[in-house]
């Protein structure tokens, strides 16, 4: 702080010049009072700053579009063992998850009680046979009487209504009989359906209850479903599509398959192949849903030389990959180039004169890192012309200049960017050994095996039924 000083000091009012004390004491009041200041310096304000962001072009890629949702893999069929009858568990013929054949004994209940009764069943039939052919033949003789008037009508009336008195008798014993016979058939519990049969409930000693005491439980294991609902927009795609290319679930004959991959399958590649063979006849009402199954090959060996255990099993989760139509060209964006404002997605495109701006999309299906994206706006599409900006989204401001880089190709995973190659494939089976039976081996992934797999050539539909094994296209 600068202060002024005066060069030269007033006289007083009395003429005397001022005390050097007294000048001194006028500065001090100056100093504190209005001082001459040089005003601060303002500091110089700095140039903008163009923000630095890397780009690319969207990339075009022809394949079918999928839905792809999730599923449950169930049974075709499922039994509950009951007894039939009420007795003691005297043996068990099977051990906890074996695989049975239909036919095969499983349990064996007391069948003493239900042999006497068969016997009692069979002693009564005997004594109505004893008295049929005793009033068969008094009827015949009585007969013959009253035509010569040495016996009475009521007699003879008697002995016939006696005689058809046992004919209903006799039925009513047959049937006591028939029922007695099945007890004892139904003391030896056998296999409904082939499949793998389940942990048993109860061991030997303990008491069954007739049809109520659940034994165990036997599901089958090939074929195998695996159920999927489909919202009913997208029902109602596949179905328009359907009617319009005569493809699709519910259409004549022609099979239409879906791709199906379980919880390892991380990369989504869907190794195993269904094919849709129901299409529920209602939508649910609470979900706007409608149920898809499609139908599994999952074969297996019980072979004690060679076992091999089925891969699937009821209760599975399960990716269902189905197909929406025929294949069309369709607009990819790297993932990283997908940014949001608030519950919209937006890519920021770099103009000719280097100002950025963004445009609303739509997401649509992934190949890697790369995503479908379709312009909200018609009147604006996404070109291959336009820049894309990949990184540097936060520095972005609609109509801001930027200074874009072209992204370098090998940090684009451009590996990813082709169609998705389908290695669903069929189960095979391998021809019998010593068995007669063939031995049937469960599918690996065609990657894992090494075997050529399927790809969806250009043009291609989509719906139509991939090739069998052995016949995949290059």
């Amino acid at each position: 702080m600068t202060t002024c000083f005066s060069s030269s000091q007033k006289p007083s009012s009395d003429g005397r010049q001022l005390s050097g004390r007294a000048v001194l004491l006028l500065l001090l009041l100056s100093v504190q009072g209005t001082g001459c200041r040089q005003p601060k310096s303002q500091p110089p304000t700095p140039a903008a700053v163009t923000a630095e962001v890397v780009i690319t072009t969207p990339r075009v890629v022809r394949l079918p579009e999928y839905l792809e949702v999730t599923g449950r893999i169930d049974a075709e069929r499922v039994v509950d063992i009951r007894s039939r009858v009420t007795g003691y568990l005297t043996k068990v013929a099977f051990r906890d998850g074996q695989f049975v054949s239909e036919g095969d004994p499983l349990y064996e209940i007391d069948d003493r009680p239900a042999r006497a009764q068969l016997d009692e069943a069979v002693g009564v039939i005997e004594r109505l046979l004893g008295e049929q052919r005793f009033l068969k033949v008094q009827v015949d003789r009585f007969e013959k009487l009253v035509a010569k008037g040495a016996a009475s009508q009521q007699d003879f009336d008697s002995y016939k209504a006696k005689l058809e008195e046992n004919a209903g008798s006799l039925i009513t014993a047959r049937a006591q009989h028939e029922a007695a016979r099945l007890n004892v058939e139904f003391c030896s519990i056998t296999a409904p359906i082939t499949g793998q049969i389940g942990r048993t409930q109860l061991q030997v000693g303990n008491l069954i209850t007739q049809d109520i005491t659940t034994l165990t439980t036997i599901v089958s294991i090939d074929p195998i479903f695996v159920y999927f609902n489909v919202d009913e927009p997208t029902f109602l795609r596949v179905m328009n599509h359907a009617r319009t290319s005569g493809r699709g679930p519910g259409i004549g004959q022609a099979a239409t398959t879906a791709d199906v991959g379980l919880v390892d399958d991380v990369e989504r590649n869907y190794p195993y192949r269904s094919e849709i063979d129901f299409l529920n006849n209602q939508v649910d009402t609470s979900t706007a849903t409608i149920t898809m199954r499609g139908r599994l090959e999952n074969p297996y060996s019980a072979d004690p030389a060679a076992p091999r255990p089925p891969l699937f099993r009821p209760g599975m989760f399960a990716r269902v990959r189905l197909p929406l139509g025929d294949s069309v060209e369709r607009m990819f964006v790297p993932e990283a180039a997908v940014g949001s404002i608030q519950d919209r997605k937006i890519v920021w495109v770099v103009g000719s004169d280097d100002l950025v701006s963004a445009r609303e999309v739509a997401l649509g299906q992934k190949l890697g890192s790369w995503i479908t994206v379709l312009a909200v706006d018609p009147s604006q599409p996404v070109s291959t012309a336009d820049r894309i900006v990949v990184r540097g989204l936060q520095r972005c401001r609609e109509g801001k200049p930027v200074s874009p880089t072209p992204a370098a190709e090998d940090s684009l995973d451009l590996t990813s960017l082709v169609a998705p190659v389908s290695t669903a494939h069929e189960p095979t089976t391998e021809p019998p050994a010593v068995d007669p039976a063939p031995v049937r081996v469960v599918p690996e992934p065609a990657a894992a095996a090494g075997l050529p797999t399927a790809v969806f050539p250009q043009g291609s539909s989509a719906a139509e039924p991939l090739p069998p094994p052995g016949n995949q296209s290059p």
